[in-house]
């Protein structure tokens, strides 16, 4: 079983077809956007990646949004493990 990892992006200061381009690339890149949550992806690594190789794979992936995007600052939390992303868990009042 491989990594798996949620990245919460935050892209201040960009404009709507900087961050439309922005998420162009990490779609390409196969990240997926988690559905209902503004500024939550998850990537997916298979069993032969180290977790620093997913980091550094990771971090290639933003810069590489960024030189295309022109984006000019990306914020960003990263949490990497084995275990799945929960994702869209809602709850109701």
């Amino acid at each position: 079983m491989g990594y798996k990892a949620l990245v919460i992006l935050e892209l201040p200061n960009a404009s709507e077809e900087q961050k439309n381009i922005f998420h162009t690339v990490l779609l390409k890149e196969l990240w997926f956007k988690i559905q209902n949550l503004n500024t939550a992806w998850e990537i997916a690594f298979n069993q032969n990646w180290s977790r620093g190789s997913a980091i550094e794979a990771i971090e290639s992936d933003l810069k590489k949004a960024q030189e295309i995007s022109g984006v000019q600052q990306i914020q960003y939390a990263l949490q990497l493990d084995i275990q799945l992303v929960v994702k869209s868990c809602q709850t109701q009042p």
